[in-house]
């Protein structure tokens, strides 16, 4: 019980640290996705609104300009050599349209690049700097011409790929790959294409994700460990308690047992002597009672102990069934009931044969004890696939939604006031949950004034 009650407190504390550790790793990664997304668009409205072109910075020399000019060539792409009629300083020059034929420019083949799918510009390492480039359209869609501060790491055959993207994308505005876009339409029909290389900027946020991941990761196996280790802590004198319970009734049971043996041997000699006597017959009444208490609590101690650890081997469940079922007729005939059996022959399972037939017995006297004057108890027994279903069935009173939910805990009952005409001390459906789970199976109960009562096992 007490293990199980350690494991959901373990899974609930390990659930509640994944939902909160995934949260924020989740809205870390989307607040920098958004911000580096606003960042480039910000960007692109601003290089549209200048023509494509780098707004200068303010300065005191006129030569500080950020236009696509340099006093000095800009370094080409380490272990390549400048492409023939790029001339790096606004390369612009007519690309032709989309293919792979050497056709077509040839800037692909100059620099050894290729385009990747999801990439359609299939950049190398040098154009991993955030670039900007201008691209004019005609209304067709085609190329006219294309400029870039840093034309040296672009081809013609690249940024032809790159524009018949963006023109069958059809928005205004947005990205493909690490490629971010703007589209202008000009009043001749034209559109001039702003596009922002952010392959930096996304690796950068790629490599951000992996870092939280991993030290989330970290970070749920040593709270998880933290958390095993407090809940055993908090839960260790929970079971130091359930341990002595469980010891005392266990040693009560076995002193009880004594007294009652003696009692009931002198109640025995004593209507040998003086014949029947109506006290004798209370007192001989009350010890039969107790005695049933006493082994049922000897039971379930050595079920909390482990003691009936279940070996499993073949059992005949049918034959178990009715070994107990039929005996059982002319209890419930003395009662005013009447028995009906529907069990299916060769119905077989792995299990304590024993067991299951104390587990048969319980159902049957709950049925007997809660069902109405002249009803009906059945019981049945069916193969489902490679399950046993026993189903114990009795007309009569009925059990609310309310005590459904506690009807196999130990002493309770569903007559609150523990009537004491109907025998019985709360322990023989906690005993029946206890052998069904001990056969690692399950026990439900549906009570309906309509249907009545019935309690199916499933093993």
């Amino acid at each position: 019980m007490i293990g199980r009650l350690r494991r959901r407190m373990t899974a609930l504390v390990l659930a509640a640290l994944v939902l909160i550790t995934s949260g924020i790793v989740l809205t870390i990664n989307v607040l920098y996705w958004r911000n580096l997304e606003n960042s480039a668009y910000e960007a692109l409205q601003t290089l549209s609104l200048n023509g494509g072109k780098r707004p200068e910075l303010p300065s005191n020399k006129p030569d500080n300009k950020l236009d696509g000019s340099r006093n000095t060539p800009p370094p080409k792409p380490s272990g390549e050599d400048r492409a023939p009629g790029n001339t790096g300083e606004h390369g612009s020059s007519p690309p032709p349209k989309p293919s792979g034929g050497p056709e077509n420019g040839g800037g692909g083949e100059r620099r050894g690049i290729q385009s990747q799918p999801g990439q359609p510009m299939g950049f190398s390492d040098a154009a991993s700097l955030a670039n900007s480039y201008t691209i004019t359209l005609d209304a067709d869609g085609g190329v006219t011409e294309w400029s870039s501060d840093r034309s040296d790491l672009y081809s013609d055959e690249q940024v032809a790929d790159l524009a018949a993207a963006i023109y069958a994308d059809g928005r205004e505005y947005g990205h493909i790959g690490t490629q971010f876009f703007r589209v202008s339409k000009q009043e001749d029909g034209t559109a001039l294409v702003v596009v922002l290389d952010q392959r930096l900027e996304v690796a950068t946020a790629e490599q951000t994700l992996r870092t939280t991941l991993m030290v989330t990761l970290a970070a749920l196996i040593a709270l998880g460990l933290l958390a095993v280790t407090l809940i055993w802590r908090i839960t260790k004198p929970v079971q130091e308690a359930f341990d002595r319970q469980k010891q005392f009734v266990s040693d009560a049971s076995h002193e009880l047992k004594t007294p009652l043996a003696v009692i009931s041997a002198n109640a025995e000699a004593l209507s040998r002597e003086i014949g029947d006597n109506e006290w004798l017959g209370y007192i001989r009444s009350e010890v039969d009672r107790s005695d049933r208490l006493v082994q049922n609590l000897l039971t379930l101690a050595r079920m909390d102990r482990g003691g009936l650890m279940v070996k499993p081997k073949p059992v005949d469940l049918s034959k178990a069934v009715l070994s107990v079922t039929l005996p059982f007729e002319s209890t419930v005939f003395e009662a005013g009931r009447t028995l009906e059996t529907d069990v299916d022959e060769g119905v077989t399972c792995m299990g304590d044969e024993d067991l299951l037939k104390q587990l048969t017995v319980n159902l049957l006297s709950n049925a007997l004890k809660y069902s109405d004057e002249g009803g009906r108890i059945s019981v049945s027994l069916k193969n489902r696939g490679s399950r046993a279903v026993l189903r114990v069935w009795n007309t009569g009173e009925t059990i609310s939604p309310e005590d459904q939910e506690h009807i196999f805990d130990r002493f309770f009952r569903a007559d609150a006031s523990h009537s004491s005409e109907r025998a019985g001390n709360g322990l023989g459906l906690a005993i029946a949950r206890s052998i069904v789970e001990e056969h690692k199976g399950r026990i439900e109960v549906s009570s309906d004034p309509d249907t009545g009562t019935a309690f199916t096992v499933i093993i």
